[in-house]
């Protein structure tokens, strides 16, 4: 049973995916109208999951369970993978690309690959102060605190 984002607990469970670029409206409109039907439809052993979902910045994805009314389960993780297939073959945008990294510079969002993000590490273009989205968060408070982190707090630190 999908409700409105906002209402969600903020210890509710969260997978972001990322786009390498700013979603159109018109895929926006197809994501909508893809994860609302999912959504409503999602259970776990049987049961309704009480979820959501946001578009953030136009180029993250958030699903959203809260686990206080019914654990998640990894069958229903895997149909919600499939969900993130579906929308990204109707887009043609491979929303599961982990080798991307959005940050941001001039206040704008922009991606990278991982192999050059490196580089720009290595010749100085990306400083440990540089700004990138942590999409590892799992939970829902940590959009608030986590998401938009300096690289030297990240994963990426062992490239500095």
């Amino acid at each position: 049973m999908i409700v409105d984002f906002q209402n969600m607990p903020d210890d509710s469970r969260i997978w972001t995916y990322q786009s390498d670029r700013d979603l159109l409206e018109s895929e926006i409109a197809i994501i909508n109208d893809k994860a609302s039907s999912f959504l409503n439809t999602w259970q776990a052993h049987g049961k309704d999951l009480e979820c959501s979902y946001s578009i953030i910045n136009k180029r993250f994805i958030v699903i959203a369970v809260n686990e206080n009314v019914n654990p998640i389960g990894g069958c229903s993780i895997d149909y919600s993978l499939q969900l993130i297939n579906d929308i990204s073959e109707s887009i043609n945008l491979n929303l599961l690309n982990r080798l991307v990294v959005n940050y941001i510079k001039d206040n704008k969002i922009s991606s990278v690959s991982l192999n050059d993000l490196k580089k720009k590490i290595k010749d100085g273009t990306f400083s440990s102060e540089t700004i990138i989205f942590n999409t590892a968060i799992s939970k829902k408070a940590e959009l608030l605190d986590n998401f938009e982190i300096k690289i030297r707090s990240s994963w990426l630190s062992k490239f500095l």
